[in-house]
């Protein structure tokens, strides 16, 4: 019986196979969901139903990175993670000073693209499936130590998402530019978070229970983001259909 990977690797080669692994299995790569919107195949409204219900998941992506700095040891060994983690939050906060604008504002606009007013995505009900999602996001930041959370993060595979999305919008979906920076902006950022996330899990990635932890997380993380879409697929599904 071959070994989990938690035992046959560790340090850079187990970070590698978990990112190895991340980009084949996530959902970003594999729901079919994604692979309908990126071909124009996911009707607007599902669509709009889809961007409605990310988005609170979304507004509570600093309040997480705050958890997860929170859980990063003061001594001088973990400053450079606490400024990788800190610089993370900002960007998904916002400048303070207004400099930058945080990814929320940006999904906002995207939405507005989409035909959906910010007041109705304020406005929305939120799904039981998103509630979940939000909630075992927030815990597992809260309750894990930096390094493993760290290791759930999906952002090699959104840039590979938001590469894929950002011209099916464009096409598609008639999305305006000026409504799309969320996508630019992602195409690119994440890049330089994932190599950031690559460096703290190789670094931590010293003993096979904490592998299996992180391990374990990333495949948690995978569950986060696919009760979101399944659950507006699900509330699709059940909604009463409309005499023609």
């Amino acid at each position: 019986m071959t070994e989990p990977p938690w035992v046959r690797f560790e340090g850079e080669r187990f970070r590698d196979e978990l990112t190895r692994f991340k980009m084949e299995n996530h959902p970003f790569r594999a729901h079919p969901f994604f692979a309908d919107v990126e071909h124009g195949n996911a009707p607007k409204p599902l669509v709009r139903s889809w961007v409605k219900q990310f988005y609170p998941w979304l507004a509570v992506v600093p309040h997480a990175m705050a958890e997860r700095y929170s859980n990063c040891p003061p001594d001088p060994a973990n400053d450079p993670y606490r400024r990788l983690i800190l610089d993370q939050l900002l960007e998904e906060a916002g400048d303070p000073h207004g400099k930058t604008t945080g990814h929320p504002e940006l999904w906002l606009r995207f939405c507005e693209g989409l035909g959906v007013p910010r007041a109705e995505v304020y406005g929305q009900t939120i799904l039981p499936n998103t509630m979940v999602a939000i909630d075992d996001f927030l815990y597992t930041n809260r309750v894990n130590p930096f390094y493993v959370s760290a290791a759930g993060s999906s952002e090699p595979p959104n840039v590979e998402l938001c590469a894929r999305l950002l011209p099916a919008f464009r096409s598609h979906y008639g999305v305006a530019e000026d409504h799309l920076e969320y996508y630019r902006l992602h195409v690119t950022a994440d890049v330089e978070h994932s190599e950031w996330i690559g460096r703290i899990v190789a670094a931590f990635a010293t003993t096979s229970e904490v592998r299996q932890r992180m391990w374990e997380q990333m495949l948690r993380g995978f569950s986060i983001h696919a009760l979101i879409v399944d659950g507006v697929l699900a509330a699709e599904r059940a909604a009463p259909k409309k005499i023609k």
